[in-house]
């Protein structure tokens, strides 16, 4: 007997399914979109679900948005519609997809080592954030001095798009500092702590800043970075970020030691600090 079809999905209906079931349907978009097919090993090999759920999901994501794929018997897989654009997933950057490998869209990443902390001391900096106690851990700064063990009161993370820092109150310097992740080689004690969030006054600051096209550069090469960036009309584009994260925002687009305008295409400038 032929299974029931079951209406199109609206997208606030599709936004109420389980997530488990939309990430599954998401993943199908995303191997049509980058791989041009998609069978159920995609997700079988990705989500460790049974081929009978496989084949649901599948009848699932045709049912709720039809005109999207269609199964190619000669080659035992599923394919997107001649118009198929994506229901379920946003494509705005290759991040999404490059991890997924595909034969006919080759992709090359650059062999740099990754900047990781030990599964033993992310535990034990995010608990402490989490239950706001001061912790001991075993630092290795830029000094060029060997490890020391110190005393922080973690409050938060923060990101450079490079690596994870941990935001927090140093009882050695007195101050409130960033602490990259990675160079925390071990912790031990932990303890209270009377060190409150609200005196960190750069974390708590917010400034905005102007980002835009080097004005050295052409008219139509200032345009072409503005489409890049996907900046406003105008090619300006101000950021709201807190004052701790302003140096990380200058020191990747301050100007190199160069005098080409080409090798940097964007300029940051400070505008003014928010209450």
């Amino acid at each position: 007997m032929t299974e029931p079809r079951i209406a199109p999905l609206s997208p606030p209906e599709a936004a109420q399914l389980p997530t488990s079931v939309r990430q599954r349907l998401m993943h199908i978009e995303r191997c049509l979109f980058w791989k041009g097919e998609v069978q159920r090993a995609d997700l079988v090999d990705t989500f460790e679900v049974t081929t009978v759920q496989a084949a649901k999901d599948f009848r699932l994501y045709m049912d709720s948005f039809p005109g999207k794929m269609v199964y190619n018997k000669s080659r035992r897989r599923y394919v997107p519609e001649p118009a198929f654009s994506p229901a379920l997933i946003r494509p705005d950057t290759l991040d999404e997809f490059a991890a997924i490998p595909s034969a006919k869209v080759p992709v090359a990443h650059w062999p740099l080592p990754l900047r990781r902390a030990s599964p033993e001391v992310l535990l034990s900096v995010v608990e402490a954030v989490r239950e706001r106690r001061k912790i001991e851990v075993q630092y290795q700064s830029m000094t060029g001095q060997a490890p020391e063990w110190r005393w922080l009161s973690p409050h938060a993370f923060a990101s450079d798009a490079e690596r994870w820092h941990v935001r927090a109150f140093c009882h050695t310097r007195r101050e409130f500092r960033d602490f990259v992740l990675g160079r925390i080689l071990a912790t031990r004690a932990v303890a209270a702590t009377n060190i409150d969030p609200v005196a960190d006054t750069e974390w708590n600051t917010f400034v905005e800043v102007l980002v835009t096209p080097n004005p050295r550069l052409e008219t139509e090469q200032r345009q072409a970075i503005g489409a890049e960036y996907q900046l406003p009309d105008d090619l300006e584009l101000t950021l709201k970020l807190r004052e701790s994260m302003l140096f990380y925002v200058k020191a990747k687009f301050e100007s190199p030691k160069t005098d080409d305008p080409a090798a940097h295409q964007l300029f940051v400038a400070e505008l003014k600090q928010l209450k």
